[in-house]
């Protein structure tokens, strides 16, 4: 995005440069006083410079089965089992349910019995609908927190970005209407009177009301948390188009304490939050997918992606009254209303449900460690995200969310599934990795062959940047040796891209800066009903499947039909991906908010919304399971 566009500042003018040298020729490094206060004093990356950083780590963690301070892993002496049958764990009569939790099958994958609209599979039985979602833990759900993620400027507490619209993405793919309660420090709100249904894309959407018996089934709903109408960027509204259930700037400060908006539905959803809403103008945008609270655990090491400029952060969020959340940090904290936990030093935070503790940083916190008496949902990012590619010298830099798995539903093998090209000559792009240790003495073997830098072994806590244009999985000795596995997508790229954007005057520099988390194979589901944003020009999928008993299973899109044009990932015949192009400059058959893709086997998909200067990113959704029983101390 125009460096303009990203920039505040305090003082009372700044003058708006939007010539193509003020786009490009800085790599996107910031030039103004506002953009200093966003960097803290810290220089940015050099724009040519694509070394990745790494980190020994500082947390000693052995999976050897033992009970010393080091771990507590109990695991099978042959590791985690990975099952990529699409059906889920077999009940004592030979039936199993299917990955949407809505029918039971036998054991040779066919349906004996669909559940009604009121209930979900479970252990090849059909019982109460999120009573079933609870129990596979999966990112289906009736539960739900979601809280307001550091953003951009808003560690300063006063600029024109605080306050930018804060939405939830609620698709419906159940057999009943979902009816949403939403709760907030202390008081209940009517859901339907701030939520919309979309229709069209970019500045044809319109917003049009929800019934009064809830969600539709096989429809997706906006629900506008929060803004304060006068957030803007240099002209550019950052507000919602519908009032939100309140009106304020919902931002924890920095390090300090907050509220998280609860979430009740009757029916399982899959939830995403987008922050802010209308992104492709507000050229900061970011999306995850949220986890539903049955899915939490007590455990964490953060994947938090890489410090360059503005602030990494990382949130934890009780679930439960009276939660003790501890932290072991790795980088130093900053300041704020709370106490501020030294380096390798243990500290504890007293939280009620839904109450939250941040923690706000200016340098590298990946490979720390966050540990509960109770579950907590862990949140991480960056507030002000810079990533530079062999394809790309650093765009205008944008905010990044994820909401993060617990070490026990992390993996020991990973897909690396690339981007959907933007390069005009429809070659790949070359795509930036982040791996990130759990367990000490870490082998890893990659499929075809190691990319360049990509490390050989990791201790925990250790975190390792590569890139790549190929695709490729990375797995490691056993399942007692989990890890983290991100990706990035760079910022605009030096070169010529592929059009499409929606976004008025700026031309299309298409996407920018973005971090995902990425499932692996074992948290697979057969079907995903998920959420684009309809205010961006182009929406893309990465779509990886795996082999199963009978081959590869085709994958179907309901807008789209079957996928085609699979590529093999390395020389193990085992995954195949391909990338698919919902629509472009907002026209095609899939030019839709919500999207429902399903296969008979399971396959995951990542979900890509870009526009001019602007982009967005999250895996569709996964399950989040225990696959093994690693225990990282936090102390």
């Amino acid at each position: 995005m125009p460096n303009a566009l990203h920039h505040a500042s305090s003082a009372s003018a700044l003058v708006l440069l939007l010539s193509a040298a003020g786009c490009s020729d800085d790599g996107g490094r910031p030039s103004d006083d506002g953009a200093d206060e966003a960097n803290d004093g810290i220089d940015s990356v050099d724009g040519s410079d694509t070394e990745a950083p790494t980190s020994d780590g500082a947390n000693d963690t052995q999976s050897d089965g033992t009970d010393d301070d080091s771990s507590d892993t109990s695991a099978d002496d042959g590791g985690v089992k990975f099952d990529i049958d699409p059906t889920g764990d077999f009940g004592s009569a030979g039936v199993a349910c299917t990955a949407d939790l809505q029918s039971v099958v036998d054991d040779q994958g066919q349906i004996v019995e669909q559940c009604g609209p009121d209930e979900g599979c479970y252990e090849g039985a059909c019982i109460e609908a999120c009573e079933a979602a609870a129990l596979s833990q999966g990112s289906i759900g009736c539960e739900y927190w979601a809280p307001y993620s550091p953003f951009y400027l808003n560690h300063l507490g006063d600029t024109s970005f605080d306050g930018s619209c804060h939405a939830l993405m609620i698709a419906n793919n159940w057999g009943a209407p979902a009816n949403i309660t939403v709760n907030y420090k202390g008081q209940s709100y009517d859901a339907t009177a701030h939520a919309r249904i979309p229709n069209g894309i970019g500045d044809a959407v319109t917003y049009d009301p929800v019934p009064a018996d809830g969600i539709p089934v096989g429809e997706v709903a906006i629900l506008f948390l929060s803004h304060q109408p006068d957030a803007q960027n240099f002209g550019f509204s950052l507000a919602c188009p519908v009032e939100p259930v309140v009106v304020g700037n919902e931002a924890a400060i920095a390090t300090d304490m907050g509220d998280a908006f609860e979430f009740i539905s009757d029916h399982p959803i899959t939830l995403y939050d987008i922050l802010p809403y209308g992104g492709a103008t507000s050229f900061l945008p970011s999306a995850s997918l949220l986890l539903p609270r049955t899915a939490w655990g007590n455990n964490y090491v953060l994947p938090t992606p890489h410090y360059a400029t503005g602030r990494t952060w990382a949130l934890a969020v009780a679930r439960e009254d009276g939660t003790t959340v501890t932290i072991n940090t790795n980088g130093t904290i900053a300041g704020g209303n709370v106490p501020v936990p030294a380096i390798d030093t243990p500290t504890d935070y007293a939280l009620d449900a839904g109450q939250f503790v941040q923690w706000s940083a200016t340098t590298e916190i990946a490979g720390s460690v966050i540990s509960s008496d109770k579950p907590i949902g862990v949140y991480t990012g960056n507030t002000y995200l810079r990533v530079s590619t062999a394809d790309s010298n650093g765009g205008g830099q944008d905010a990044a969310h994820q909401q993060v798995p617990h070490v026990q539903a992390l993996a020991s093998e990973y897909v690396g599934l690339g981007l959907p090209t933007r390069r005009a000559d429809l070659t790949n792009e070359s795509v930036l990795y982040r791996i990130v240790g759990v367990v000490d003495g870490t082998t890893l073997a990659y499929d075809p062959a190691p990319p360049a830098g990509a490390p050989s072994t990791l201790d925990s806590g250790q975190y390792v940047e590569f890139e790549t244009r190929d695709f490729f999985t990375v797995s490691s000795q056993d399942g007692d040796h989990p890890f983290a596995f991100t990706q990035y997508m760079a910022g605009v790229l030096s070169g010529d891209s592929l059009g499409g954007c929606v976004t008025p005057d700026f031309g299309c520099g298409l996407g920018d800066e973005e971090w995902i988390t990425l499932v692996p194979p074992a948290q697979y589901l057969n079907r995903y009903a998920f959420f684009v944003d309809p205010t961006y020009g182009v929406t893309t999928l990465a779509v990886v499947r795996a082999k199963g008993s009978n081959g590869f299973a085709p994958v179907e899109i309901d807008c789209y039909g079957p996928i085609e044009g699979w590529q093999s990932v390395g020389l193990g015949d085992t995954y195949e991906v391909a990338h698919v192009e919902l629509y472009r400059n907002g026209v095609g058959d899939c030019a839709q908010s919500q999207q429902d893709a399903w296969s008979d086997a399971p396959f995951g998909i990542v979900v890509w919304g870009q526009d001019a200067y602007a982009s967005y990113g999250y895996p569709a959704g996964g399950n989040l399971g225990t696959i093994n029983d690693v225990i990282v101390p936090v102390g």
